[in-house]
């Protein structure tokens, strides 16, 4: 909704009023239960959200491991395909009760928009979508502004206990145009991990591990570093005390013109007028480069619940990194990082997304390689449900309510039919058609 067209008033449940307004020139406010809301007041966003968010797209785009592991999220979450689901079906529902209708064409195609809800929850903490007309649009994080409001504290909803969002608004930094702005009903809000620091925002999976991010990048220079000077340690040149300055940096000029950079590296020195070359510092052997960035990958991996044998490239992990240990790996990424993701997808997503009477939308990642060892355990799920309702059949009971009873787990549905296990009528009429 743009600032143009703010002259139509949408009503939400009950009497609550819910409008957004231009009360005055290149003035920008949302009007919510009889109060005026200043946009880009009273928001989510504090001062040092930026510099944190800085951080963090930084570390996605400088730091191989923690571009890996938003990459290995990403390619694995984006391969669902969205349909409905009925209720009562389970969290792993039958094919039979997924169903598909036209209101899914708005996420006909959801990989680019699944891949982009990932990326943002690691660079920003928050993902944002919006509808435009029969189509899904993303919105960049960084400029986005989430409207609070509160009925009890109105002039201050960031610290009223009810406060909770009721607009965003979204407009390029240092735009001289008018920002959009949309009712939080009119926007899908995507945010895997909550931020401590602010009830409605969501925060960075990374953030936990930009220490160690910094860290890796900061051993990497070194490395780089260490190469361009020879690939020695620090060196130091110690003359006599009666060698005058200037000796010493015509010196000094000469012997960095010679051996300095990774192309000069081993060149024999020729020293005079009593100089001494000494090593001083360490090497990358007496750091201990190989444990130290090994503990720092590691708690990268965990933040991001990644597996280090699914990233592939982390080296030092012997124990868990063999392709032994990949096939469990692989299912603990899907089940217990990735599987939430798509809960928390079709969670924000089905605001927009009208469902049928008596469903919802959900995931389905029935063409999903990686998880198929779920089909492998579904079968095994279901030829035990199988022997069990045959059990139950052959005990009498009714066969809609042992379907009911064993797909559901509600015992409480299951009704006896009346007739015993070798009978195909009423007790005692066998014997009276044998007479």
């Amino acid at each position: 909704m743009g600032l143009r067209d703010l002259a139509a008033v949408l009503t939400g449940t009950g009497a609550q009023e819910r409008s957004l307004t231009l009360p005055w020139p290149m003035l920008d406010a949302l009007r919510y239960g009889g109060s005026t809301y200043m946009l880009g007041q009273n928001t989510t966003y504090g001062p040092n959200e930026a510099p944190v968010q800085l951080g963090e797209q930084s570390a996605y785009s400088t730091n191989g491991v923690a571009f890996s592991v938003v990459r290995r999220r990403v390619d694995l979450f984006k391969q669902a395909r969205f349909a409905f689901k009925r209720y009562g079906a389970g969290p792993k529902p039958m094919a039979a009760d997924l169903f598909t209708s036209t209101a899914l064409s708005l996420l006909d195609n959801p990989a680019p928009l699944l891949a982009w809800l990932e990326v943002d929850a690691a660079t920003a903490g928050n993902g944002f979508v919006v509808r435009d007309a029969n189509r899904m649009r993303r919105l960049i994080p960084s400029w986005c502004t989430i409207v609070m409001g509160s009925q009890r504290e109105p002039d201050d909803p960031a610290l009223a206990w009810d406060a909770e969002p009721i607009g965003l608004l979204c407009g390029a930094p240092g735009s001289r145009k008018d920002p959009e702005t949309f009712l939080w009903s009119e926007v899908a809000h995507y945010a895997p991990v909550e931020d401590p620091d602010a009830r409605w925002r969501g925060m960075s999976y990374l953030r936990p591990a930009l220490e160690e991010i910094s860290n890796t990048n900061a051993y990497n220079r070194y490395v780089s570093k260490f190469w361009q000077n020879n690939a020695t340690p620090n060196m130091a040149v110690v003359f006599p005390p009666e060698v005058p300055k200037d000796t010493v940096e015509a010196f000094r000029d000469v012997f960095l013109e010679k051996h300095a950079g990774v192309e000069r590296s081993f060149r024999t020195a020729f020293l005079g007028g009593g100089a001494d070359l000494k090593m001083i510092g360490t090497n990358l052997k007496d750091l201990a480069a190989k444990e130290v960035t090994s503990d720092a990958f590691a708690k990268i991996c965990a933040a991001a619940g990644v597996p280090p044998i699914v990233v592939t490239i982390v080296p030092g992990l012997e124990s868990a990194s063999t392709y032994a240990n990949y096939a469990t790996a692989m299912r603990s990424f899907a089940d217990f990082t990735v599987r939430p993701l798509w809960l928390e997808a079709v969670s924000a997503l089905g605001k927009l997304v009208p469902a049928p009477a008596g469903a919802e939308l959900w995931y389905d990642v029935s063409g999903v390689s990686a998880m198929q060892a779920d089909a492998l355990d579904d079968a095994q799920v279901q030829s035990q449900q199988a022997q069990t309702m045959r059990t139950l059949w052959d005990g009498g009971a009714e066969p809609d309510s042992v379907i009911a009873a064993v797909t559901t787990g509600d015992w409480s549905k299951l009704q006896h039919s009346g007739l015993l296990s070798v009978q195909t009528q009423a007790p005692g009429s066998g014997n009276a058609n044998a007479g």
